[in-house]
Parts: C-alpha cells; sequence; structure tokens
C-alpha cells in the first residue's frame, strides 16, 4: 500500500522518470531480495569475507574521492567557485539554499541577514551597472584611460567590411583581434608577428561570431598577470600561461594535447581547475603562425603553443605568484578596480618586467582587461605554487558578524 500511494502521488504531481524507478526497483526487491542493500552485500561475501569487501570498497570510494578533490561531492554540476562558496559557507555554519542551479544562484543566511551570491563573487556590494561596464570592453578602457592608466589604443568596428579596410594601418604591427563584450578569451586572435591578410581575415571571422562589435588593438609585449581584487586590496595574483604543449621527439601535438588533456585537473564547463584544450579553429590558427599543424612531431623539449590569449577557460595552465609580484602592481590593481567602482573583480596586467616596480614616470604595464567573473579558482587549484583562499574572505566580507 506505501508504495503504491506513492506511485500516486509521482503521477498526480507529474515527477520525472527517476522517482518512477526508485519505487519500481523497490517493488522488485520486495520479490526478490537480492536486489535489497543486505542481498547485494550477501552475495559479495558469499566467497570471501565482510573485512574484504569492505576494504575493496573502501578503496573504490577511495578514488573516487581523489579523481576530483577539488569538488564538492553531490553539487558537481555546478562551477566549482560555486562549489567553493558552498562548501565554506557550510564550514563557517551559514544556511544555504541554492535557488537556481544552472545560474549559479544561491542564498546565504545567518540570523536575520541574507546575502545572495551570482557565480561565486557576484554580491550586493557591486552595484548593477559594474559588471556591464566591465563587460563592454570599450567601456573599461574610457573609464581607465581617464583615471589615468595605460590602455593598448585600438579602433572598434561593426561590420567586417570596414575592419578589413582598416588593415592597412594595422599591416605591418603586431595585433589583437578580440570581441568587444565576450568573457573566458573566446574569439581572441593575437598576432605577435605582422598578420596577413587572409589571416586577419579569418580572425576578423573568429570575433564576429563571438559578438556584432569587434576590436583591432595593438599587441602588447609582456606577460600577462591576473590580479584578484576584493574590496580594495589585492589577494592573489596569477600568471597565466597559454594553452601549449612540449615535444617528446616521437607524439604528434595532437596526440600531445589528447595526453595533456588526461590530467584529471582538466575538464569542462568551469567544473575543474584546468580546462580542456581544443583543436578549433583558432588553435590551428595559432599552429600556422609557428609553422606547425596538428601531425607536426615536435622535437623533444620543444613547446608550440595553441592560443596567444593565456585564458585558463581555453586551456592554460595557471601559476600562483601572489608573494612574487611587486607590492607596486597589486596596488595598482587595487587602484583600478576602485576606479572602475567594483568591490570584486579580476584586474589582466601586461608587465614586461614584473621584478621592476611601477612609477608614474615609468609604469612598466598596460591594463588590457577587467573581469566582472574572474573565477576565484584559478587562484586556488594553481596549476603550479601554493594557491590562495579567496572564498572564505568573502564570506567573512558579507557576514562580519561572524
Amino acid at each position: 500500500p506505501i508504495l503504491t500511494a506513492m506511485k500516486a502521488i509521482v503521477l498526480h504531481f507529474g515527477l520525472d522518470d527517476y522517482y518512477g524507478q526508485l519505487i519500481a526497483h523497490a517493488e522488485a526487491a520486495l520479490q526478490d531480495p537480492r536486489l535489497t542493500l543486505s542481498g547485494k552485500i550477501a552475495e559479495q561475501v558469499e566467497d570471501g569475507s565482510l573485512e574484504k569487501f569492505g576494504q575493496q570498497q573502501g578503496q573504490v570510494f577511495h578514488d573516487y574521492a581523489w579523481t576530483a578533490p577539488y569538488a564538492l561531492k553531490g553539487y558537481e554540476n555546478m562551477e566549482l567557485s560555486t562549489q567553493m562558496i558552498l562548501f565554506d559557507a557550510i564550514q563557517l555554519g551559514l544556511n544555504v539554499e541554492i535557488l537556481d542551479e544552472e545560474d549559479q544562484f544561491l542564498k546565504l543566511w545567518h540570523g536575520d541577514h541574507v546575502e545572495y551570491i551570482k557565480n561565486g563573487n557576484m554580491t550586493s556590494k557591486d552595484n548593477y551597472v559594474i559588471p556591464l561596464a566591465m563587460a563592454n570592453k570599450v567601456v573599461t578602457k574610457k573609464i581607465l584611460d581617464q583615471a589615468g592608466f595605460p590602455v593598448p589604443a585600438g579602433a572598434e568596428f561593426a561590420n567586417k567590411e570596414d575592419a578589413l579596410r582598416y588593415y592597412g594601418q594595422v599591416a605591418s604591427s603586431a595585433i589583437v583581434v578580440k570581441p568587444k563584450s565576450t568573457n573566458f578569451g573566446l574569439g581572441i586572435s593575437i598576432f605577435q608577428e605582422p598578420a596577413s591578410l587572409a589571416d586577419y581575415e579569418k580572425a576578423l571571422d573568429i570575433a564576429f561570431s563571438e559578438d556584432s562589435h569587434v576590436l583591432v588593438e595593438e599587441f602588447v609585449a609582456g606577460t600577462e598577470y591576473r590580479f584578484f581584487v576584493l574590496d580594495g586590496k589585492c589577494e592573489a595574483v596569477l600568471l597565466r600561461v597559454a594553452a601549449n604543449v612540449v615535444g617528446d621527439g616521437s607524439s604528434t601535438i595532437r596526440e600531445l594535447v589528447d595526453q595533456k588533456n588526461q590530467d584529471p585537473l582538466r575538464g569542462r564547463d568551469h567544473r575543474s581547475p584546468l580546462e580542456i584544450i581544443n583543436l578549433g579553429d583558432i588553435e590551428l590558427l595559432m599552429l600556422e603562425q609557428q609553422g606547425y599543424t596538428p601531425d607536426t612531431v615536435l622535437p623533444e623539449g620543444v613547446q608550440a603553443f595553441l592560443r596567444g590569449n593565456s585564458n585558463i577557460s581555453t586551456g592554460g595552465d595557471s601559476i600562483d605568484m601572489t608573494d612574487q609580484m611587486d607590492q607596486s602592481y597589486k596596488q595598482l590593481a587595487a587602484d583600478m578596480a576602485t576606479a572602475m567602482g567594483a568591490w570584486a573583480c579580476g584586474v589582466d596586467l601586461i608587465i614586461p618586467d614584473r621584478t621592476k616596480p611601477a612609477s608614474n614616470e615609468e609604469p612598466n604595464y598596460t591594463c588590457i582587461e577587467l573581469n566582472f567573473n574572474p573565477a576565484m579558482y584559478l587562484h586556488t587549484y594553481t596549476y603550479a605554487g601554493p594557491g590562495q583562499s579567496i572564498t572564505p574572505k568573502i564570506l567573512r566580507k558579507l557576514f562580519p558578524e561572524l
């Protein structure tokens, strides 16, 4: 009668098949005890001991736990930054409700104090217009330029025809072609040497496939670093190395990519610390610029880059540089976030020599982007280096009473 009533509830509320299957399994177990948990255990220990079975199961669960030790079990479908917020919120004794799993929207509360968090770091501390400003690279550049910070020169185009006519002005220059308002390094092509007209046109096609407006900017030489700024202070610095493989003398680039993608830290859709390396149009264009194809066998120790941009979201490697970075650059990143009015954001700086302090006379840096959703997990679970814990700091600022 109980199972019959449960079936009626499933039908009445139109619940999905998962619940119907649970009831069907329970009904079958009533007829065949071997399907019960006790029956399954008894079957396993018929030819051995319960102790041996327990050891085997312990090893299985141990291996599962360490396959992705960074993940919050049961919440793996959510972005890793959101998983980190959930984990630390539980550790701090906060009440947690997932309002929308797909949209990464959380409700946290302590007593009468309620806070909402989206994507791990978008909170009530930022007003509505700030993320919109940072999503627009032109607006970001203008705000930073007016505040006195160096930004790359360039032009904006609403159609491919106008952008092609601009080629004559950049034909002999190193340039970057990128969408106006995308994130995660989507649609970006970088030419450290002057681009041919054909490659320039291909880069425009890639960028316009991601956005209706495209930027063509000067390429700024140097090393790119990501600074994470929270409430006016730089909390972490990351060196992001563009997607790459290193030759072993026998494997093709395609095989090396496959091998590197076997790393358990690599996955897709921001559910893991590192992302799978692809071999799409942008990667093929980058290889072509180096004289390679996916079937090239790299000599041992030779490094080939598959991306010009260093985003982890496009297969890059993350290296924690917080302790090694000169304080002058940390302060500059914090000042830029303040100029934008951002409470939590990522600041991307190109720095030719990080050991040389920045000054008004010799800035020694260029800001190429601010990011309103900077993926905190990049700084915590790094490819190399100790990593920095950021989510507890966010939660303690949101709930200072803890």
